[in-house]
């Protein structure tokens, strides 16, 4: 087993934090440290490289939104995963460093428990990549010949077939997929948020970003990337065509295949929401049926015993036979009547059982439908 320790190569024109970040990290890892960009770009390309850049935002001469589209323009370099460090956190500047390549964000003062993951959740998708590498190059070779409008019809007539949302976002990956795009979706549902790629792992700034940019119109372009917007689901593609026909082709088709998605996803709420009220108006009627078979019960011994206790209070009344013959006619009279009504509530708990099975039945059908193998497809990463 190797057990040389990964490399963290940290630019920091600070020398207090570039001590707070070795402090935290020599333990488990081999620490580099550069104090300027341009020694930072030199260093990353060097043999063997960082498995993972801590990158500081402000620095002179060259900040950090520069050296690290320098590091991704480079061919040695740019599959090094790069955590911005930076005093701020608003969402403007999370666009920016996604756009020049950061694969995460760090505020300062930087928490030691928080630095340690998000260096080894780095490290991790950085592995997965690599490994993937080969596995991404025949899917792309295997893109679907149909016809740009073909994919979106066979993506809506599919979606009618998606029983979870897990399966939808699928159907949503393979589309975008037979164009030859990357793309991440995220549907946001009433218990979780899923996020999908076809290319794992999904950085944890993109997840973020996407969730912040939910309510950001229909459509947003930024450069080649695309990110649209419908209902609970948002669709990142971060290869959108130069060409600027087709890329407005794409994005028409894209709003189409989002609208589809859309409608899908809230079908699914609605059907899951509807099986939960039939499942909880089942277990409601059931309570109810107990209840008035305790009461019908109830109700036929209480007769009992006062017709009982009349019988034996006669002799105490003093009557003639005639006066309890009266009252006993008057008392049985009643009787009867509760009986005609005990057998009507029979009636009613003949139709309570019916619907109780009724509603089992559809309940039964309905889980078996969202626990159904789904279609043959991909595996995804979801958060």
């Amino acid at each position: 087993m190797n057990m040389t320790k990964r490399r963290i190569l940290i630019i920091d024109d600070s020398p207090n934090d570039i001590q707070l970040l070795l402090e935290n990290l020599k333990s488990e890892y081999a620490v580099l440290a550069a104090t300027s960009g341009e020694k930072g770009l030199v260093m990353a390309r060097k043999e063997p490289p960082p498995d993972v850049i801590l990158l500081d935002l402000e620095m002179p001469d060259m900040d950090g939104y520069e050296t690290c589209r320098r590091l991704k323009s480079d061919a040695t370099s740019r599959d090094i995963d790069v955590i911005f460090i930076s005093a701020h956190e608003t969402t403007k500047e999370k666009i920016a460093a996604y756009e020049v390549g950061a694969s995460d964000y760090l505020t300062k003062p930087v928490q030691p428990q928080e630095l340690n993951q998000k260096v080894k959740l780095a490290i991790e998708h950085r592995d997965q990549r690599i490994s993937q590498n080969e596995a991404n190059s025949t899917a792309y070779a295997a893109m679907s010949s149909l016809g740009e409008m073909g994919d979106i019809i066979n993506f809506l007539g599919r979606s009618t077939k998606a029983n979870s949302y897990e399966t939808l976002a699928d159907f949503v990956l393979e589309a975008t997929n037979s164009y030859g795009l990357i793309a991440t979706i995220q549907i946001r549902t009433p218990n979780k948020i899923i996020n999908q790629s076809m290319i794992n792992p999904i950085p944890p700034l993109e997840s973020d970003l996407l969730f912040q940019l939910k309510e950001g119109g229909i459509f947003m372009e930024l450069g080649e990337r695309f990110v649209g917007n419908f209902g609970n689901v948002s669709l990142l593609i971060k290869n959108m065509p130069k060409d600027s026909a087709k890329h407005d082709r794409f994005r028409d088709h894209l709003c189409v295949l989002l609208e589809g998605a859309a409608s899908k996803a809230h079908s699914i709420d609605v059907e899951m929401q509807l099986l939960e009220q039939i499942q909880y108006s089942n277990k409601i009627l059931i309570e109810v049926q107990g209840m008035q078979a305790q009461y019908k019960e109830a109700t036929v011994q209480i007769m009992d015993d006062v017709l009982e206790g009349i019988e034996e209070s006669f002799v105490n009344f003093g009557l003639t036979d005639e006066q309890e013959t009266q009252l006993l006619s008057l008392v049985q009279a009643g009787v009867n009547k509760s009986i005609e009504n005990h057998k009507h509530g029979l009636r009613v708990e003949e139709r309570l059982s019916d619907i109780i099975t009724n509603l089992d039945k559809f309940t039964h059908l309905s889980q078996n439908k969202f626990n159904a193998e789904p279609p043959q497809q991909h595996q995804h990463q979801q958060h």
